[in-house]
């Protein structure tokens, strides 16, 4: 692993590699954070932001525990809802933070996977096909193709605080649709990632 001046990558991270299962999987997984410590500073936020060790212990796990193995997720598309932003702030401080930034979308173009982000904040600069769309808008996801995706992730949109703010009231029909829009966008035997951890697909 990268050195860095915190000391965060060979304790903190090391723990996030050993979740994979075998191996080969460990070492991409090395590989894609080193990368994501070189491009985005990843252990520098950790120190100055403990709880984003968890979120992307969380997200490791998710990927872990949907595919089986790391190594499958190359080459597959995955549609990540509200998947974070630059912008995005604390819901406890206000002040912008580095927790709600697109991680998963940049592990996945790590792991050689094709994400497909959408959020309303801003993700300008990102590797990753973007999209900014108010996902409490009726028909806000109709401009992509049925069938197009092998995996959806969605976590974090209903406890996003800029989301409660524009649309707390309209929270039970915004999920119905969003549920409806992963059916319809998920191939036949994709997988359907939600944050409970479950397997769906």
């Amino acid at each position: 692993m990268a050195a860095t001046g915190s000391g965060v990558m060979p304790g903190v991270l090391s723990r996030i590699v050993a979740i994979g299962r075998s191996a080969p999987d460990r070492a991409l997984l090395r590989r894609a954070l080193d990368e994501l410590d070189a491009r985005h500073r990843l252990a520098e936020k950790i120190a100055a932001e403990p709880n984003l060790a968890a979120i992307m212990t969380e997200f490791v796990t998710r990927l872990v525990d949907a595919f089986g193995s790391l190594a499958a997720i190359r080459g597959q598309a995955v549609l990540d809802i509200a998947c974070g932003s630059s912008s995005s702030r604390s819901p406890v401080t206000g002040r912008q933070t580095s927790e709600f930034e697109p991680w998963m979308c940049r592990l996945l173009v790590e792991l050689g996977a094709h994400p497909v982000g959408l959020d309303i904040g801003d993700l300008a600069g990102e590797a990753f096909e973007h999209h900014r769309v108010d996902l409490g808008v009726p028909g806000a996801l109709d401009f992509l193709a049925p069938g197009s995706f092998d995996a959806i992730h969605e976590s974090r949109l209903f406890g996003s605080p800029e989301f409660r703010a524009a649309h707390g009231s309209a929270t039970e029909r915004i999920r119905r649709e969003i549920h409806r829009q992963e059916r319809r966008l998920l191939r036949p035997g994709g997988v359907l990632i939600h944050s409970d951890g479950r397997r769906h697909g």
